[in-house]
C-alpha cells in the first residue's frame, strides 16, 4: 500500500512541475493562471501524500479527479497530447488514493 502513496505522490509532484514548465513554454494557450495554479495546488498534494495522515489521500482523490473532469473537457474541445498526458496522470492518481482510502486499517 505504501507504494500506491509513493506513486501518487511522485506523480502529483512530477505533474505540478509539468504544469508550472507548460504554462512557463506555453504561456496563455496551456490555461495561462489557471494551469499555473493547478500546478502549485499539485505540487503541495504532492508533497502533503509524503505524510502518513488521511487527510492528503482526500485531496488527492478529489482535486485531480475535478482537474481531470477539466482536462477531459479540454481534450474534447481541441485535443491537445499534453492535456491528455495530465488527465491521465489524474486517473492514476485519483485510482491510487480512492485505492488507500478504501483499504480499512485493522487493529
Amino acid at each position: 500500500m505504501a507504494e500506491a502513496r509513493s506513486v501518487g505522490s511522485a506523480l502529483l509532484l512530477l505533474s505540478g512541475v509539468a504544469h508550472l514548465v507548460h504554462v512557463l513554454v506555453a504561456g496563455e494557450a496551456a490555461g495561462g493562471v489557471g494551469a499555473a495554479l493547478a500546478g502549485v495546488v499539485y505540487f503541495g498534494i504532492g508533497l502533503a501524500l509524503r505524510r502518513p495522515e488521511r487527510w492528503p489521500l482526500w485531496l488527492g482523490a478529489v482535486l485531480p479527479a475535478l482537474g481531470g473532469l477539466g482536462g477531459t473537457q479540454l481534450v474534447f474541445a481541441r485535443f491537445n497530447a499534453v492535456t491528455l498526458l495530465f488527465v491521465m496522470v489524474d486517473v492514476v492518481v485519483v485510482a491510487c488514493c480512492v485505492r488507500l482510502l478504501a483499504v480499512r486499517r485493522t487493529p
